[in-house]
């Protein structure tokens, strides 16, 4: 009989330790399906993650090009000012012009002045 005891307490352990064993299999399994939503939610969010990456990629491509064309549009303009200053006529140049002209009107005044005396 103390043979048959001893099995009956050995069936008992075993079957706990089975037990444990099969409550941290099904704690594991919980887990692991856990995981794999958890997974599944990272590799989502991964995907969107990429999406905005390449959006504003794209956007600063864009924005890129955009400051190209000012950059361009600023360099005609300011070559264009220097091409004006480089034609521009200094003061004394433009004095020397206004009594040239003055001296034409003037010139042009007597001319028209003797045609109408000599008319007369």
């Amino acid at each position: 009989m103390v043979d048959n005891e001893v099995i009956k307490v050995n069936d008992m352990g075993l079957k706990n330790e089975l037990e444990k064993l099969f409550s941290k299999i099904k704690g594991m399994a919980e887990k692991l399906g856990s995981l794999r939503d958890e997974n599944k939610n990272l590799k989502e969010k991964v995907k969107e993650l990429e999406q905005n990456i390449s959006e504003i990629k794209l956007e600063f491509s864009n924005k890129n090009s955009e400051l190209l064309n000012k950059d361009k549009e600023i360099s005609e303009l300011k070559n264009k000012l220097l091409d004006e200053r480089k034609n521009k006529i200094s003061s004394d140049e433009k004095a020397m012009l206004k009594n040239r002209i003055r001296e034409l009107m003037i010139r042009l005044d007597a001319h028209l002045e003797q045609k109408a005396n000599n008319n007369f």
